[in-house]
Parts: C-alpha cells; structure tokens; sequence
C-alpha cells in the first residue's frame, strides 16, 4: 500500500500564551498514524507543544497563526500542498482547527482529503445551543439547560431554578480556553454555582463575556458516570469503528480534563451516540461524552467533540485504532469496520493525575491504596511512551519550569509577611 502524506494540525487558543503547552489528541494521532508508517507531519504556528519532537513527527512545518489571519493560513496549506506529491489528508486535532477546516472545507478539499465534517455539520455542533436542539429532535435526553444573553436574564431565571447545583459553561468550548477566560475559570471548564446569589456574582464576575456562556443543571454522582464514545464515520456517515471509555478521574477535580479512564461498554451509550452522529450526517473522528442522570436513569448528552478528545490514545490501545482507521477511509482504502475493543484498558495522564489524586486525599475521598490500585493493569500513558520518549522528558522539564516559577513566585510574595515561608512547615511527602 503506497504511503499517503497526514498532515496533524493543531493551535494554541491564546495566541500570547508562552511557555511549554502539550496537545495529548494531536501526540496520540500522531503516535498511531506514525506507528504505521504513515509520514505525519506537524502544523502548528510555533514550537512551544512538547509534542513536536516526537519521533513519529516526520516534519514539523511552522504555519500562520489562525487566530490572527484565516485566509493566510488556507493560502498557506494550498501552497505546502504541493510540496507533498501524492494523497494527503488534514487531521484537525483541536476544536479551533476543526472549525477551520469546516469553514474553509471546499478550498481545502482541493488539495487534502479531509476526515472532517462538512460546515453544515459543524454549525450544528460547535454552538451548545444547537447541538442540543438537533439531539432533542432525535429524541435524545440532554440537561436542563439555559441560555441568557445578559444580567438581567439570569435575574429573572434565578429565582425559577430548582436544581441547584448549577454550572455555567460556555456555548462554544475552545473559547473557554482563551487567557481571559481562564483567569475567571481557574482553568476549569465550567463554574460551579449553589445558589443563586452564587450565580448573579459570577454572571458581573463575567462581565461583558456572559453573553458567551449557558447556565446547566450538575448531574449527580461520580465521575464515573461520564462516558465518551470514541468513533470515526464514513462520508455516508457510517460507523468504521468505535469504542466506549468511562472516565475515573479529572484535573481540576471539578469540570476537569480527564486524567484516568476505561474502556468499558454502556450499550445505551452505544445506541444514543450512534442515532445522534447518524441523525446529523456526521462524517469524521468524533467523541460523544455523556453523563448517567441518577435521579432519572437517563444518559444525557454533554457534548459533542468533532476531532479526537484527549484520550483519544485509549482507542488504539483498546484494539480501535481510530486515527489509522480514519487515514485509511481517507485515502480510499478503507479497513473492516471495528466494533469490538477489549475492556479493562487505562489511559492516565499521570502527572495530573498524582494531582487530582492529592486534593481528593486532602478532601477524604481517596486513600493512597485506592489510587494505586486504580492506576494498576493493563494501561497506556498520555505522554510517556518507551518508544517515544522525548515528550515525555520535554513535557516533564516544562512542568518542573513552571512549578519551580511558581514556587519562586510564592517565597517572593511571602517575603515582607510577619511569618516567614519556612514557617509554613517542610513538604511531608508527594501525597500531602
């Protein structure tokens, strides 16, 4: 079989951000499709992903920021196509991307194949708001949710909610990432509010971003009710392979990033995100997260992730290897369709997840003994990886910078203070 070229193409949200950063979907991709031979090369607008240097990146090609000119990166992926002799797909791995391509699909379609959703598709997923009115067309059970525009609408909602608590989202997710937000986030997802005097302060705290954001009943339980299908469809909008994975833990704690979880089956699940992706032509790699509501025995849809999740890694390693199946289906040479996976395997971010572990021990709700034991067995890691190490020692240098900043940071505005930072006590240990 004659190699097409994949081209994995990822942004950073904030085009000021500096320091180190770490695309997992986009390192796993390329991981799987590299592991097959496949020349992967590496689009992003400067060097600062610890992910570049793996070895399965064949090229890394520095492109124009799409966050400052759109039209200059399309010119500019129709150029670098033909450097490249022969087939070549364009894997978005991060959801500003895939909106990229969705929007510029036709010019792009031109010189790349493209396992991506149409811009027809894209509308209806990338706003909450119309993602939930297609799932509620297919019947599919979504949380109560609402979408004020302004202050003045939440004053008025307050008072008629019932089910507190509630979280305050936003309406499209990669905006959330933007440095602006995630000062009034603390890097969270969602913001969790208990009363309504708790959610009239955080809409002011929002201030002119409030229009950006929807307001969701918190479903109950633990994070293991959280499951996400993992699949990639056809142009026909069949199903070449999929695989369901349950989430065990998260950073942060609460409307985190995952940072363990299983593969698993929920036949509903199944069922749901099959009817859901079928319903609106999906075309694409796609991950579908849900939550099982306790309270009413539904499984109720979170959202829809149109290019691969972060633990997209799981997939591979659980006998779906979705990427490859997507790159096949791309250029024509589709594989049999793969509907089974084995069940048991983790994926761990495990720098995270020590984090994650050590709040949730401060809080009473994990023991050392239990995170260990739920880390144990058949596993594959986020970024470690024997036969690709250097992103691993990348990834872990550029946490160590940033904590060692930290902590400088912390002694500095501790000097001044009547008591002195070595009052505050010796580190007891990485658990503590």
């Amino acid at each position: 079989m004659s190699q097409a070229t994949a081209f994995v193409m990822t942004h950073e949200s904030d085009p000021q951000r500096t320091g180190k950063a770490l695309s997992v979907q986009a390192l796993a991709v390329t991981r799987s499709l590299g592991r097959q031979g496949v020349p992967v090369v590496r689009l992003h607008p400067n060097r600062l992903d610890s992910g570049l240097v793996s070895r399965y990146c064949s090229e890394l090609v520095i492109c124009p920021d799409l966050y400052q000119s759109e039209l200059q990166l399309v010119e500019f992926l129709e150029q670098l196509a033909a450097r490249y002799p022969g087939k070549r797909v364009l894997v978005p791995a991060s959801d500003d991307c895939a909106l990229f391509v969705s929007r510029h699909w036709d010019r792009l379609a031109q010189c790349f194949a493209l396992p991506t959703p149409s811009s027809q598709v894209m509308e209806q997923i990338i706003d909450k708001r119309r993602q939930y009115e297609s799932a509620q067309r297919l019947g599919i059970p979504v949380p109560e949710t609402y979408f004020p525009a302004n202050l003045e609408e939440v004053q008025s909602l307050a008072p008629q909610l019932k089910h507190f608590p509630y979280v305050i989202k936003p309406t499209v997710a990669h905006q959330w990432r933007l440095a602006s937000m995630q000062a009034v986030s603390s890097g969270k997802k969602g913001i969790r509010v208990e009363t309504a005097d708790e959610l009239l302060g955080a809409y002011r705290k929002l201030g002119s971003e409030a229009s950006g954001v929807m307001l969701q009943e918190v479903i109950g339980g633990q994070d293991e009710r959280l499951y996400t299908f993992l699949t990639y469809f056809d142009r026909a909008s069949r199903p070449l392979g999929y695989c369901v994975r349950s989430k065990i833990r998260q950073m942060p704690v609460d409307f985190g990033y995952c940072t363990l979880t299983v593969s698993c089956d929920e036949p509903l699940v199944r069922e749901q995100s099959l009817r859901l992706l079928q319903g609106i032509g999906y075309h694409g790699i796609a991950g579908v997260e849900w939550k099982h509501d306790p309270r009413t025995g539904l499984y109720k849809l979170i959202e829809i992730n149109a290019r691969a999740v972060n633990t997209i890694g799981i997939a591979p390693a659980s006998g779906v290897d979705i990427p490859y199946i997507a790159y096949r289906d791309a250029i024509g040479q589709p594989l049999p369709p793969v509907f089974t996976w084995k069940q048991g395997v983790k994926w761990i971010r495990l720098i995270q997840d020590i984090d994650a572990a050590r709040i949730l021990h401060r809080t009473g709700r994990l023991s050392m003994g239990k995170w260990w034991r739920s880390i144990r067995g058949n596993r594959v890691h986020a970024v470690f990886a024997w036969d690709d190490l250097r992103p691993f020692l990348n990834d872990y240098a550029a946490m160590v910078k940033r904590r060692t900043g930290k902590a400088v940071a912390k002694m500095r505005a501790l000097q001044g203070r009547d008591k002195p930072a070595a009052a505050t006590g010796p580190i007891k240990g990485w658990w503590r």
